[in-house]
């Protein structure tokens, strides 16, 4: 679960009954530091050992999903061979061009040429325009006088960058944390499974649903956090969507992000608010959101303060 992106692990609990998905989330939080090679060797025992056909899912699409996935979250690229592609360094099409363009500039042009050929347009003219002008000359001309190329020459050439991928990859990803994976999948997830997860963690480990919540937040969590917190919080916060959350905010928490700035401040704001006229609920709870995502974030990096 902590290997796939949280979109993807917040659809999977979805399928969970609810004591099952309490029962994983505690596992989840549990979690030590997990480096790239467990992560990998997990994701091939699982593969290796799970019944797919039993569930109507063919092996090979569902490995190549994860492998594809499980590229830029370190996964190895032993675990990769597993999984067939319908194209030729068909796994360079997800890989941002920055990092595409560490892994091929100090390669000869005639290989350059010959992977910018399998990009998107897109992509390909992204990494083109960073190499130097005399290279970009001799990449493009070797680029327009590619034909047939050997496939085990692709072989090789997509089996030294995927190892040269990983190593970059591996020396950046952070190793997952149990509780921050959560905390990821959990802000991925609806508010219903969200409930039910911390009432199911409450009644198991209180001190633990306590940290999950405090990391997670709500909007109106800026009630519970200290006057120099919430200064930070709407120094990030764009003016209209601080207007629109306000609409939907209770008179207490409007009270207290009036009283923490200054007066002329404070008056604008709240005739911005009064003035403004009737507002759709989705717009209200989507500004709301974005404020929460701003205090998620700082959290995260220690700078909030609970009083």
């Amino acid at each position: 679960m902590v290997s796939l992106p949280p979109e993807v692990s917040a659809q999977v609990f979805r399928e969970f009954k609810p004591e099952e998905v309490q029962a994983l989330s505690l596992e989840i939080s549990k979690l030590p530091n997990i480096s790239p090679e467990i992560r990998a060797a997990v994701i091939e025992e699982f593969l290796h050992t799970t019944d797919f056909s039993a569930l109507g899912i063919q092996a090979s699409s569902f490995a190549s999903q994860v492998v594809e996935r499980g590229m830029s979250s370190g996964v190895s690229s032993e675990t990769s061979q597993m999984a067939p592609r319908q194209k030729p360094l068909n796994f360079l099409r997800r890989v941002d061009p920055h990092q595409l363009l560490s892994i091929v500039r100090k390669e000869h042009p005639q290989t350059i040429a010959l992977v910018l050929s399998h990009l998107q347009a897109q992509q390909a003219s992204a990494v083109l325009q960073e190499l130097p002008p005399s290279l970009q000359t001799e990449v493009a001309r070797r680029l327009a006088e590619i034909e047939n190329v050997s496939p085990d020459i692709l072989q090789d050439v997509e089996k030294i960058l995927e190892n040269r991928l990983f190593s970059l990859v591996e020396g950046e990803y952070p190793q997952a944390d149990g509780k921050d994976a959560l905390v990821e999948i959990l802000s991925q997830s609806d508010r219903s499974t969200e409930e039910k997860i911390i009432s199911g963690l409450t009644s198991r480990s209180p001190n633990l649903a306590n940290d999950i919540k405090n990391k997670l937040c709500e909007f109106e969590d800026l009630m519970r956090i200290d006057e120099g917190s919430l200064q930070q919080v709407l120094r990030l916060t764009d003016i209209r969507d601080l207007v629109l959350a306000l609409k939907g905010a209770t008179k207490e928490l409007a009270s207290r992000i009036y009283g923490c700035m200054a007066p002329d401040a404070a008056r604008a704001l709240r005739e911005d608010v009064e003035t403004m006229g009737v507002v759709d609920w989705k717009e209200i709870k989507a500004a709301q959101q974005q404020i929460r995502n701003i205090l998620r974030g700082l959290v995260t990096l220690g700078k909030i303060k609970f009083r």
